[in-house]
Order: C-alpha cells, then sequence, then structure tokens
C-alpha cells in the first residue's frame, strides 16, 4: 500500500522449497497486481487503527480503552555461533568451544541491557537451535533469533550497539566464532498529534478516562506512517493482557466502546 514491496521477496523460499512467488499463483494471486495496490497519500486524510493492546497495562489499571502515543522502533536479526563439537564425557570443561553456552550467555546479556532502560527497550531471543544436536556431544553451532525494541530509534540503535558489541566479545572470549544478518528495521511510529487528539476527544465522550500509553508491538500503522498521519487507540485486553498465546481475548462491551470511539470521531472528521 506504501509502495515498499520488493520484488525480491517473491523468490524467498520456505522450509519445503516453495517460493513466495508460486504460493501466490497456487492460491489464484495475481503478482502482477501488487504495485497497483500502492495508494496516493493526497487521497488520505489520514490513518486510524483498533487494537487490542496486546500487553498488560490496561487490564491491570481496569481502563477499557487507551490512546497510543507511538509505536516503538525495532530491529530483528538471524545469528549462528560456530565452535566445535566433540564428546560430552571426554572433552574437559576447560577445554569446550561451546556454542550453545555462548548464546545462553548472549540472551541473558539481553535481558541485563533491555532491564537497564526497562521504560523504554525490551529485547528478545526467541528461536534457539542446536543443529544436529545430541544428548552426548557439546554443541559445535548454535542458531538464534534476536528481537530488539524502543519507544525511539536512538533508544533501539543503542540497544542493538551494546548487545552486538557484547556477541563479540563473548564470541572472543570463548574462542569461537560468529555470523548475524538483520533481517528486518523499522523506525518508531509517533502517532500524528492532531489525530492522537481526535482519539483522546473520542474517548473522552464516552466517559472513559483518557490514558495514554506506547505501543511495543509492530502494527499496520507502523507502516502507513511513512506516507500519512496515523494515530492508534487500545483495547483492554483480558487473562493480564496475554497475547500471542490462545487465552488472548477481550470483551464485547469492550469492543463496543472502541466502536462508539470511532464513530464519534469520523464523526468529526467526515462531513
Amino acid at each position: 500500500m506504501v509502495g515498499d514491496f520488493k520484488p525480491e521477496w517473491l523468490e524467498q523460499k520456505d522450509a519445503d522449497g516453495i517460493s513466495m512467488r508460486l504460493a501466490m499463483q497456487q492460491a489464484e494471486f495475481k503478482v502482477a497486481d501488487i504495485a497497483q495496490l500502492k495508494r496516493r497519500p493526497e487521497d488520505y486524510l489520514g490513518f486510524i487503527e483498533i487494537h487490542i493492546e496486546q500487553g498488560p497495562v490496561l487490564n491491570e489499571l481496569d481502563i477499557p480503552l487507551g490512546v497510543v502515543t507511538s509505536i516503538n522502533g525495532s530491529v530483528r536479526f538471524v545469528g549462528e555461533v560456530s565452535g566445535m563439537a566433540s564428546h560430552a564425557g571426554t572433552t574437559p570443561m576447560d577445554r569446550r568451544r561451546d556454542a550453545a553456552t555462548a548464546v545462553a550467555e548472549l540472551t541473558l546479556y539481553v535481558e541485563k541491557r533491555a532491564l537497564q532502560d526497562a521504560d523504554t527497550c525490551v529485547g528478545t531471543v526467541g528461536q534457539l537451535q542446536v543443529p544436529n544436536g545430541s544428548v552426548n556431544v557439546v554443541p559445535g553451532r548454535c542458531q538464534f533469533s534476536l528481537d530488539l525494541r524502543a519507544t525511539t530509534n536512538a533508544k533501539r540503535d543503542a540497544l542493538m550497539q551494546d548487545v552486538l558489541a557484547e556477541l563479540q566479545a563473548i564470541c572472543e572470549r570463548r574462542g569461537l566464532h560468529y555470523t548475524i544478518e538483520e533481517t528486518m528495521r523499522a523506525s518508531a511510529a509517533p502517532s500524528n498529534p492532531v489525530w492522537q487528539t481526535r482519539w483522546e476527544k473520542a474517548v473522552q465522550s464516552l466517559g472513559v478516562p483518557v490514558f495514554h500509553l506506547p505501543s511495543g508491538a509492530g502494527h499496520d500503522a507502523m507502516k502507513l506512517h511513512e506516507i500519512m498521519p496515523q494515530a492508534m487507540l487500545f483495547v483492554r485486553g483480558q487473562n493480564a493482557g496475554i497475547s500471542h498465546n490462545p487465552l488472548e481475548s477481550t470483551t464485547s462491551d469492550d469492543m463496543q466502546l472502541a466502536i462508539d470511539a470511532c464513530m464519534h470521531l469520523l464523526g468529526n472528521v467526515i462531513p
């Protein structure tokens, strides 16, 4: 929609060797139509989005709606640490080149470093694999993912630089090698002040407290932000706001409040 689709993505293959291009063709999608989806910013007043919070804040405060101030910036990597696979019983502890313990050390550092700026930063190692691993073999390789986010690009980049420096230091100290590849980077997306104010007035019109919070998750608005003003409204999540989990839920009452707020906003923008 913003004209940022990269043709090389069509050649990416999944674990079964099926390319995106082939999968789209099998689903009867027309690759040639992608370019036609690009929108002209001048045709739009802005972009608004309503989304479940995907976090615990509104639930803990017992507030049904939240006005989003900004969407956090993020950067993602995939990496691999390489050492030497060796016998788990006969390789002394002080002679091991264990790739998995190095990544474990990095994982703990990511947690420690993000906690230093807990109000603005989060860091996650969500994937760990030891290729051809065995119960009686010291891991010679360990693959991992890295997801770093922060409220501003500057905070994100500072977190990233510290984590990458620590990865290098860990591997040098342990006599290991590593590779790291950046797979995604997204800039922080502050809400447009005018549209944020419209959400505030809409929430206030319902007699609901106006509460502000940032979004730690990425959203469509983050991308549309590149070409037009955007602002978001969060709806309270149940079960302590858990997300990416079957327990993720909200209530029909809270959803109705979000609908009412949206209609109020539109009624004051569109003649």
